[in-house]
């Protein structure tokens, strides 16, 4: 019994073999990028959040000499 099916002398199967083992490293690239970019935009929305919180004027406030 073969467990293996040997590669075809011109290369096609070792050659599809290398293209899948890329596309699946390069898949787990991006979806570690892609997690990384989704956790930079939810501390910019929190930044901003509290930005807009901060410079919020409270209309009690009086502004002197204006």
């Amino acid at each position: 019994m073969v467990m293996f099916e040997p590669l075809n002398s011109d290369g096609r199967k070792r050659s599809a073999v290398y293209h899948a083992a890329r596309l699946s490293m390069l898949h787990d690239r991006l979806a570690k990028k892609l997690e990384q970019v989704d956790h930079a935009a939810d501390e910019v929305e929190q930044a901003a959040a509290v930005l807009v919180e901060v410079t919020r004027q409270p209309e009690s406030w009086q502004t002197l000499g204006m």
